[in-house]
């Protein structure tokens, strides 16, 4: 099997590209087309990406009689914030509660603790960040997307013998109604693994962060008018992309935007 950096040093597209475009064309283009160089990381990306590892760190290596221990998983977590906040040239935007890693780390620490107590350990694990391409067909017409979708699921598991995809999550908040119905990555991820062979469901696992942190798990229905809904929309974004469609999309966004200042934000 490829690996995710394999797929991705091909042409493709991805639910994150369809995101930036739908949230803010002009932001898409800077990003993907012009490939600009970013004033910043959000700190969000440096959490999310030690995350997801540490996440990962637990899945692939505890057992229900043996699991990874705790300190070991603070220490792989505390390491990997530590690393994404120094170990890059374009410097990371604190946020106002957490000015300096020492907070930062200290509000993730609280996160894995509540996370480690609250989700067990699912019955099989059947991998962990899985690669996958898959090539989007209209509904229509029959054409076939030129870019591939490519991604890789956070987890697939077992779960009392039905296999789930474990969609990973930090934030601020818990989903809303409406994230929970429409987002439109858990409808990629279920394509995704019909297309390895699982017929699986998604499942959100929201970890938030504050002076209470808490974990969010709910189950994300997806049909085929989701899907049907994704692959349409994919087309539409190549379309206008292919058109010159870059305007920008003027909000609350534009102050932690990292292209804010190129841009003429």
């Amino acid at each position: 099997m490829q690996t995710l950096a394999d797929l991705r040093a091909k042409p493709h597209t991805s639910i994150s590209e369809l995101k930036a475009f739908l949230s803010c064309p002009r932001k898409h283009a800077m990003r993907y087309i012009e490939r600009a160089v970013p004033a910043f990381r959000p700190l969000a990306l440096v959490l999310g990406s030690a995350w997801h590892e540490t996440i990962a760190e637990h899945l692939t290596r505890s057992r229900r009689e043996h699991q990874v221990p705790t300190d070991e998983l603070r220490a792989h977590l505390r390491d990997g914030i530590v690393q994404g906040v120094e170990g890059d040239a374009v410097p990371v935007l604190f946020e106002e509660e957490e000015q300096d890693i020492g907070a930062v780390v200290h509000a993730a620490l609280k996160m894995l603790d509540v996370f480690l107590e609250r989700v067990p350990l699912p019955d099989v694990i059947h991998g962990v960040e899985v690669p996958f391409s898959i090539q989007l067909v209209h509904p229509v017409t029959g054409e076939v997307l030129p870019r591939p979708l490519v991604g890789a699921m956070d987890a697939i598991v077992e779960e009392d013998g039905h296999p789930v995809v474990l969609e990973l999550k930090t934030g601020k908040r818990k989903w809303t109604a409406d994230q929970l119905d429409f987002d439109i990555q858990p409808t990629g991820y279920r394509m995704a693994a019909r297309a390895l062979g699982y017929n699986a469901g998604v499942n959100l696992v929201l970890t938030t962060k504050g002076k209470k942190p808490d974990v969010q798990v709910e189950p994300l229905a997806r049909h085929r008018r989701d899907e049907r809904e994704l692959v349409e929309t994919a087309f539409a974004v190549a379309r206008a992309v292919e058109a010159g469609v870059d305007y920008p999309n003027r909000g609350w966004m534009c102050r932690t935007c990292p292209y804010a200042q190129a841009c003429g934000s």
